[in-house]
């Protein structure tokens, strides 16, 4: 089965983006992804990656991306140097600075 995403624009240019979960070590863990995409909905180049995890805790986490943390995601990374050209896996880590208002960066090699 294909994973859906969903389109954004930010500063006339299309972007697709994905928010994913899944739970490690007892926390939920959210994967936020974004990607060019052309007309014909190819994606392009490198994807910009995030991992993120709920800021309050909790018992019960239904910490999740939206549409507005996929636009700081995406404003960041391309202030970082994140272009369409090349391949491969473009992570914001913690040190980036990505301010999000419920979640907080996570460094993805900490997540098992």
């Amino acid at each position: 089965m294909k994973k859906k995403h969903r389109r954004i624009v930010v500063d006339d240019v299309t972007f697709a983006w994905a928010g994913d979960w899944s739970h490690i070590g007892g926390r939920r863990v959210v994967s936020l992804r974004a990607w060019h995409q052309t007309d014909d909905e190819r994606p392009v180049g490198p994807v910009l990656s995030v991992k993120l995890v709920n800021r309050h805790g909790g018992m019960v986490d239904c910490a999740a991306a939206v549409p507005q943390d996929a636009r700081a995601a995406i404003l960041l990374g391309r202030a970082l140097g994140w272009s369409p050209e090349g391949r491969g896996v473009f992570w914001i880590l913690p040190t980036h600075g990505l301010a999000l208002q419920d979640l907080d960066v996570v460094d993805p090699t900490m997540l098992g």
